[in-house]
């Protein structure tokens, strides 16, 4: 049973899939007169030559048909990088502010809803669980802060203060949607891209070495792969297909798709418009800039954290390399100061490594905080882990820790007992508490806050933001899922 319902600050792939119409198999045309023969406002990098190109793109869409679901996603991703970025949300507790030495584990934390902390009288269960008291319930929805109904942040540009605003919001809708059409779910921000495109394309290139292409009716940025990101609802067979349909489109060939993810993307990424009878027209100008690079761009190591910093929620020091980790100590300051320039993120900077977070929580594809089953759960649950096992300020700070698997059992049933019905919970995972723990720790761990161990998971010494500062107070557990616990600390010491 496929119950994700991960909250997103953008539309669920990077042209959105809304407006999409429902058609049946058959024939998709590509006779549509669109950009032919190419781009004309702004091309850094085009896409592979058309010799060739149906070769490449078959023997692709023969590996992705073969390919395991996530070498699949990791497959497409680096030939298209069609991908939104992906960052926390909420902002820290007003006048708490923590310099680069300080721990996630021990600094200060994000202010939440009142609703979304623990609830008033939730006894401490071991000496490191933390009490909050909360004075609500949590409410039945609680609203995320997103912003994608917001009307873009711009002026005419007649002042240079205006023209940055300009430039940066339409940088930061190119970074949530990598495909931006002139009728497409983001249409009102074109205008802006367009205007600003020579240094668009410059600045993209410069600091993350991505590509930008500008048509008349399009922008598309090609960004380098990702390991863990792809199309939502994609699998081997629909990315072949998608391969398949997008060549044949481009080349001006009839395309053959059966499955409805594969019309229903091209649709939303307006590849497809349809005519007077109601036929569908393919835009060959625009199939042929969503095509993958002939080359990537060249790495190294100031682009390898730049995109890191950009595309993912944090960067752990020790994850990195030797000369990436010695980069990024070194610069972090200068970087910090570049991104809120450029896309107006502000660096969260620990002794851990470094996040860029999003004061408007819009520069996200997931949304925690945010509203919905999985959003709720999922906070509640990483807050309940971090009181139990992050170390004491006494106590050495180290990335992650080991999290005993029925600590996980027992906080989520502690938690679905506190607030499922009450606040509305999805009544399936209520019936499904394996498929919840399961969809609860995905959510946690595309956003980086849980890393997996073997058959274990490790907490992540950034989950500590979303918990309350640590208070030390002794008392049994309460909660009937709950274990002692000594029988927990006994787990992490084996």
């Amino acid at each position: 049973m496929e119950q994700r319902e991960y909250t997103t600050g953008v539309e669920e792939a990077s042209g959105g899939l809304a407006g999409g119409r429902g058609v049946g198999a058959g024939q998709l045309i590509a006779d549509a007169p669109a950009d032919i023969p190419g781009p004309v406002s702004v091309v850094t990098a085009a896409p592979a030559d058309a010799a060739g190109a149906g070769g490449r793109a078959e023997r692709l869409a023969a590996q992705l048909a073969v390919a395991d679901p996530v070498a699949a996603h990791d497959l497409f991703t680096a030939a298209y990088g069609l991908y939104g970025a992906r960052h926390f949300g909420g902002v820290l507790e007003s006048g708490r502010a923590a310099g680069a030495g300080t721990s996630w584990w021990h600094g200060p934390s994000v202010r939440l809803p009142v609703g979304l902390r623990s609830r008033a009288g939730r006894p401490a269960q071991g000496p490191r669980r933390a009490r909050r008291i909360a004075a609500d319930a949590l409410p039945p929805a609680v609203p995320a802060r997103r912003g994608r109904h917001r009307k873009p942040e711009h002026s005419p540009g007649s002042t240079p203060q205006e023209v940055a605003v300009e430039r940066r919001t339409a940088a930061r809708l190119l970074a949530a949607h990598p495909l931006v059409t002139a009728n497409g779910p983001h249409a009102a921000g074109f205008p802006l891209v367009r205007r600003h495109a020579d240094w668009l394309a410059e600045r993209f290139l410069t600091v993350l070495g991505y590509p930008l292409t500008i048509g008349h009716s399009y922008a598309r940025l090609h960004k380098a792969g990702l390991p863990g990101r792809g199309l939502p609802g994609f699998g081997p067979a629909g990315y072949a297909a998608l391969v398949r349909a997008l060549d044949a489109l481009a080349d001006g060939r009839p395309a053959q798709v059966e499955q409805p993810e594969v019309r229903q993307l091209l649709d939303g990424w307006r590849v497809l418009t349809w005519g007077e009878d109601d036929a569908p027209l393919a835009d060959r100008g625009l199939a042929r800039a969503l095509g993958p690079l002939a080359a990537p761009p060249a790495d190294g190591p100031a682009l390898a954290v730049r995109r890191r910093l950009a595309e993912t929620p944090v960067v752990l020091l020790d994850e990195l390399g030797a000369e990436e980790r010695a980069w990024l100590l070194e610069h972090q300051w200068a970087e910090a100061e570049l991104f809120a320039d450029f896309l107006g993120l502000e660096a969260e900077v620990r002794a851990e490594g470094v996040a860029l977070l999003d004061p408007a929580d819009e520069l996200t594809d997931l949304a925690l905080p945010g509203s919905g089953t999985l959003a709720q759960a999922a906070l509640l649950l990483v807050e309940r882990l971090v009181e139990e096992l992050r170390p004491l300020p006494e106590e050495s700070a180290p990335p992650a820790v080991l999290i005993p698997d029925a600590l996980i059992d027992g906080a989520l049933g502690d938690i679905t007992d506190e607030y499922g019905l009450a606040a509305g919970w999805h009544r399936d995972y209520l019936a499904d508490l394996a498929g919840f723990r399961r969809d609860a720790l995905d959510l946690l761990y595309r956003m980086q806050l849980i890393a997996p161990a073997g058959r274990a998971w490790l907490l992540r010494a950034p989950a500590a933001r979303y918990a309350p500062p640590l208070e030390v107070q002794w008392g049994p557990g309460s909660g009937r899922h709950s274990r002692p616990a000594s029988e927990a600390q006994q787990e992490l010491t084996v």
